[in-house]
């Protein structure tokens, strides 16, 4: 008999669960699993503190920056190394706030809705300046067609205001088209997305905002009520549509309507499993090459962002990692010549016979759209290290219906020979289920011998840490057929 690993499912109890029960460490790709990789330190020293905030750019003369932001700093990524860019002044991050980045031709405006938003010009700026103009406060903003759109002032949580166009250093309110417009309901604005239109988030609502002109300057539509966004940082766009986290689970919206990706699938296990108090870390980002948009959140475990929850947004299948870390976002890879990669960090010196990441590596080919990470010793890295340790659980089955069964060998469908597995049983729905110590001993035939008799089976197959393998497809089950008692 044989039972494919299907999508996770922790929503749904492990009777006649037609998905995975467990899926550890892994992501989902097209018909299998993939092993998740651990985390490879990518630059030589670490922020002052922990990361609250990281973004990359790329200049009109096609000049990569990395920048990233601390409780009270601001910092770009210089020969591989972070250099303070604060321009002298000292920051106030809230405890569990971040610092956003925005590009607007060559400006980066960066901001933490608390201190006045700074600005670095590409190219040529050598430490983050006030941005120009007394512009607003601000927590969350995008660029909607050539204007810089903010939200959520400190002493104006419901109003949205904009830049000249054209311009993210002139704020006048009548002056080419800069404005303010106050959504008086909805509560407070909770993120906003760019583009030829803007959305903007609300606690429980999303506007669509469409550029007019004239005396109008902006429309204003409604696409939900009673949805909206839990905080900016759990929205992310990946081409037309943007993913994004709300009260009632994961949502997806094209800019007209959104529609539940979690329900009945893993929203009330992550309700369950988010620390409640610390929800405004949960940060989104995009595994572009593997088709992944990935929430990293704080379980009840720790306090810490120790979790990052994937969804495929092409099979539309979920799974989960286990991994401590501060701060996911996107990055642009910076590249690195021959003579740069002795400065590379490695593990010892620092010479290209000691780098810990392959020479194929994303990470050494400029321009490409990459996933990074900040760990817990606020340095900046990437999942490249070693396969992480797995686990991948099917849903509980009854292998002969109205009968019990005797399992004597369960073949894992996997690339490796380093498999274990155990099997979980019980012979009434009702009653507490049973799990065998885990086989590590795997036959010549590839199957790993069990002598179990039940009625209710599951399966649960791990692979260790550091194990090279590609694909987990299922298991084959090799069992008889036993009375009805």
């Amino acid at each position: 008999m044989q039972v494919p690993f299907g999508e996770w499912l922790p929503d749904l109890p492990d009777h006649l669960n037609p998905g995975a029960t467990q899926a550890k460490n892994v992501y989902p790709a097209v018909n299998s699993y993939r092993p998740f990789k651990n985390i490879t330190q990518a630059s030589e020293n670490a922020l002052d503190a922990r990361c609250q905030g990281a973004a990359a750019f790329t200049s009109d003369s096609g000049v990569i920056s990395i920048f990233a932001g601390d409780e009270s700093k601001l910092y770009k990524l210089t020969s591989n190394s972070f250099v303070n860019e604060s321009g002298g002044a000292t920051y106030n991050t809230a405890a569990d706030g971040y610092w956003d980045f925005v590009k607007f031709g060559e400006v980066i405006i960066a901001f933490n809705g608390v201190d006045a938003p700074r600005a670095w010009t590409l190219d040529s700026s050598t430490d983050f300046a006030p941005l120009a103009g007394s512009p607003p406060t601000f927590r969350h903003a995008a660029v909607i067609n050539n204007f810089v759109v903010t939200g959520f002032q400190p002493t104006a949580r419901n109003t949205v205001q904009w830049s000249s166009f054209n311009s993210p250093t002139s704020w006048t309110t009548g002056v080419n088209q800069a404005d303010v417009e106050v959504l008086p309901e909805g509560g407070a604005v909770t993120g906003i997305t760019g583009g030829q239109f803007g959305l903007i988030f609300q606690e429980n609502r999303i506007t669509r905002m469409d550029y007019r002109g004239g005396n109008v300057i902006f429309s204003f539509r409604r696409i939900e009520d009673n949805i909206g966004a839990v905080q900016g940082k759990t929205v992310i766009k990946v081409g037309n549509l943007v993913y994004f986290l709300s009260e009632d689970g994961f949502r997806v919206t094209d800019g007209n309507s959104s529609k539940p990706i979690g329900n009945g699938k893993v929203d009330r296990f992550f309700k369950s499993d988010l620390r409640f108090a610390h929800r405004e870390r949960v940060k989104a980002a995009v595994d572009y090459a593997n088709k992944l948009v990935c929430w990293s959140y704080p379980s009840t475990a720790s306090g810490v962002t120790d979790k990052i929850i994937i969804y495929n947004y092409e099979t539309q299948r979920w799974s989960i990692t286990e991994l401590s870390h501060e701060f996911i976002f996107n990055y642009i890879s910076p590249g690195f010549t021959v003579d740069e990669l002795d400065n590379y960090p490695s593990t010892g010196s620092n010479n290209l016979d000691a780098i810990n990441v392959p020479l194929d590596s994303d990470i050494f080919v400029g321009g490409l759209r990459s996933f990074g990470v900040f760990d817990t010793d606020h340095k900046f890295g990437t999942f490249e290290g070693s396969n992480l340790e797995c686990e991948i659980g099917t849903g509980e089955t009854e292998i002969f219906p109205q009968n019990r069964s005797l399992v004597t060998h369960v073949r894992p469908i996997v690339d490796t020979t380093s498999a274990t597995g155990s099997l979980t049983t019980r012979n009434r729905v009702g009653d507490s289920q049973s799990t065998t110590s885990p086989v590590a001993t795997m036959h010549a035939t590839g199957t790993i011998p069990f002598h179990k008799s039940a009625r209710y089976f599951k399966f649960n197959m791990q692979i260790p840490a550091g194990t090279t393998w590609n694909d987990a497809q299922g298991i084959d089950i090799e069992a008889t057929k036993e009375g009805y008692r």
